[in-house]
């Protein structure tokens, strides 16, 4: 059967039928599982195909997180600015460390130990 293309709705139920064996099973499921499991039902397509049907199952899972996530992210916005507007300089301070957090800018404090022998420290006045 190799170069007859799969009718769509077959296509999709193979990509669905491995969603669920990778994302909402129980035990670990991975691509080599999903081949063999492929060879084993199927057997009518290239390895090369089944692996793109791994694939496809992985991005409709990775949009459906993205997806949830997006929705989470306006409330969660709106509470931060809420929070900012806040009257107490505690909650205000929290918001914004909150905001440099998730936006990847929190800065890490590192505590450095040693010892140094010598530090010279030169000061000038600029002329002008």
């Amino acid at each position: 059967m190799a170069g007859t293309r799969l009718p769509q709705d077959e296509y999709d139920s193979r990509v669905k039928q491995c969603y669920t064996l990778r994302f909402e099973n129980k035990q670990p499921f991975g691509v080599k599982d999903w081949l063999a499991y492929c060879k084993e039902h199927y057997d009518d397509k290239s390895q090369q195909t089944h692996t793109k049907m791994w694939a496809d199952a992985g991005q409709i899972h990775e949009d459906g997180w993205r997806e949830m996530l997006n929705k989470q992210l306006t409330p969660a916005t709106q509470e931060l600015i809420r929070l900012l507007a806040d009257e107490n300089p505690k909650i205000r301070h929290e918001a914004a460390k909150s905001i440099f957090r998730y936006t990847g800018n929190e800065v890490h404090k590192q505590e450095i130990t040693g010892t140094v022998d010598v530090i010279n420290v030169k000061f000038t006045q600029d002329e002008g």
